[in-house]
């Protein structure tokens, strides 16, 4: 309930050797990403710009190849992936997965992100607050979630004890905003950012009355980096990045 690293100079090797064959003969899929200016994402720390070339143009679709990437992290253990004791070139991986995602200027969309959401990937920023740093190393697979209201601009974020007999709740009062937005490759807005003020907080375990908690928190925001009808990614205002998925994908990822 308690609710990056540093490359070897080899990768810099890496990374400078891979600029030549990049500059002859890139992939047309990356040389378009690149002129759009929506991929941000790190050569140095991606394996370099052959690998960026390579996973551009690759037949399997980015998304199901996050997923598959984040499986892995779940071989022996039910806490969210993410954390500190993770495989970390796994992370980096997924932390290009996701830059690629994000190229595809699929922001907030309230009918698209209403409804339930399972918290699957959880990696805190290095400004990530000390609370949500301790909170997450207690978190579970299929029993955190933050689902959204979109009728009320409000999500519910939970969170279970492992025999499910306790609760963690917070309700966040959001609302999207025209900062951080992005342009699409066809040059279309693309809202990015909701605010978002925490209004309250509860516990409550097995039949014991739900105790009230003084959690209020205003001035956060969370920036949509990409959504479809089952995967929801974003960053917060303090660099954390979530992955939130249906719960049914849970099922067939079978975490």
């Amino acid at each position: 309930m308690k609710t990056a690293s540093l490359l070897l100079a080899a990768a810099l090797v890496s990374c400078a050797n891979s600029f030549s064959i990049f500059s002859l003969s890139a992939a047309p899929a990356f040389k378009k990403l690149v002129s759009t200016g929506l991929l941000e994402v790190d050569p140095v720390s991606s394996g370099g710009f052959h690998a960026l070339e390579q996973l551009a143009s690759s037949s399997v679709d980015h998304k199901t190849m996050l997923l598959d990437k984040i499986k892995t992290l779940y071989s022996e253990k039910d806490n969210i992936a993410g954390g500190d004791g993770d495989d970390e070139k796994v992370l980096r991986e997924i932390e290009t997965l996701v830059a690629f995602l994000g190229s595809q200027g699929k922001g907030y969309d309230g009918d698209l992100v209403d409804g339930e959401w399972s918290l699957l990937y959880s990696r805190n920023g290095k400004k990530s607050p000390g609370l949500q740093k301790l909170v997450g190393k207690s978190e579970k697979v299929k029993r955190t979630f933050s689902n959204f209201d979109v009728s009320d601009f409000s999500f519910l974020n939970i969170g279970y004890t492992r025999r499910s007999n306790g609760s963690l709740k917070a309700k966040v009062r959001f609302k999207p905003i025209g900062s951080g937005f992005s342009k699409s490759a066809a040059g279309d807005i693309v809202i990015r950012r909701i605010s978002c003020d925490i209004v309250g907080a509860s516990f409550k375990y097995r039949r014991l009355p739900t105790l009230p908690l003084p959690l209020r928190v205003k001035g956060g925001y969370l920036d949509f980096v990409y959504l479809d009808e089952d995967m929801r990614i974003t960053r917060g205002n303090r660099g954390g990045l979530f992955v939130h998925v249906k719960p049914e994908v849970l099922e067939k990822m079978g975490v």
